[in-house]
């Protein structure tokens, strides 16, 4: 089955523009369902439009398995559909797996209308959350659910040379006050 997401802008206000079709241009009603949902919620059209290629992404491995309705996912579900992510050639950044994993946990929250099950498998990690207003100590909370840890990003800072190049780049006043 090959499946596309169309962009239409002439739907109403309260629907998705972004849908999800097959290639008879039918639609897959378990996506549109949640992207109008989403709609509903006042996303902005990036963010459902990222939604939508994300769905789109798990659309394809889905329908590659035996056929199980979607609300028999839980967990282990997740850590195959990671798997073959990782295994694809171009592999996909952690940060996108995370957010397909987000996306996939709110559609199956807002279909079944609980959280995903657990499963045979369990993954728990730790997370500092610090106290509001900066008052009070911070402590450790737990959270559960699959997610791949991310590289984080390191800023090199310029070096003195670099900065002055920069400055002295400006040719108006005007281009200084802009900056400055």
């Amino acid at each position: 089955m090959k499946l596309s997401l169309l962009y239409q802008p002439l739907v109403p206000t309260s629907a998705s523009p972004y849908r999800l079709v097959d290639e008879h241009r039918q639609e897959v009603t378990w996506v549109n369902e949640f992207l109008d949902a989403q709609r509903i919620r006042q996303l902005s059209l990036r963010s459902l439009r990222a939604y939508g290629y994300d769905l789109l992404h798990f659309a394809r491995w889905w329908l590659q398995r035996p056929t199980r309705p979607l609300l028999e996912m839980d967990e282990s579900t997740l850590i195959q559909y990671v798997r073959d992510q990782l295994d694809e050639q171009s592999k996909p950044t952690p940060q996108t797996i995370n957010h397909r994993l987000g996306v996939l946990r709110s559609l199956y929250r807002y279909h079944s209308g609980h959280p995903l099950p657990a499963g045979p498998c369990h993954f728990e990690r730790s997370y500092i959350t610090r106290p509001p207003l900066g008052y009070g100590r911070s402590h450790r909370a737990i959270a559960s659910g699959l997610r791949l840890k991310q590289p984080r990003r390191l800023i090199v800072p310029l070096s003195a040379a670099e900065v002055a190049k920069f400055w002295n780049s400006f040719r108006t006043f005007r281009d200084l006050g802009l900056i400055a």
